[in-house]
């Protein structure tokens, strides 16, 4: 049991950081190397590269953004649009995982921002959505990293949202 347990926080770890290797900046062609199970999709002047992953529970796909051919964004977007509270926890719970391992990776980070951590159920109290937890890193080598869990909602949408961001420490919509 220790060995699989050993072997599962390897595993997720791996996940976590199979982006690690990977850093703003750096060109198309060095990034498909490195990224060889890559989906590819064009759009005028952006090319995307996309790898599934999971990370701590959540499904979805670690993405990769350039410009031309300099990548310029890294990111990881969960949105759970089944609202409940084991949801609500499993999101959490990743996201705190994520911020845990990144801290031990990056260091600690520059901002923290812990809002409303509880599952308030908009059908039975309305709200708009709110933030839950949130950290930054400002300039991690030459990066901005953004991990945060957001319950999004408005108009009768809603979702729960896990993501992590990475940008040019330059990026000027950071915050």
């Amino acid at each position: 049991m220790k060995n699989f347990l050993i072997l599962l926080f390897i595993t997720n770890s791996i996940a976590t950081y199979s982006q690690s290797n990977i850093v703003i900046g750096m060109k198309l062609e060095d990034v498909k190397k490195i990224c060889t199970d890559c989906k590819i999709s064009v759009y005028e002047n952006t090319t995307t590269l996309e790898t599934p992953v999971t990370l701590y529970g959540l499904d979805d796909s670690w993405g990769y953004r350039f410009q031309g051919d300099t990548l310029t964004w890294i990111f990881f977007h969960k949105y759970i649009d089944e609202l409940n509270d084991a949801n609500f926890k499993k999101c959490l719970s990743a996201t705190e995982q994520i911020i845990k391992d990144y801290t031990l990776l990056y260091g600690i980070p520059d901002t923290t921002i812990i809002g409303d951590t509880t599952f308030v159920d908009p059908y039975v109290k309305h709200h708009w959505g709110y933030d839950v937890i949130e950290a930054r890193w400002k300039n991690y080598k030459g990066m901005k990293i953004k991990v945060e869990f957001t319950f999004m909602g408005g108009k009768g949408v809603y979702h729960l949202i896990v993501q992590i961001n990475y940008f040019d420490k330059d990026y000027p919509y950071y915050e």
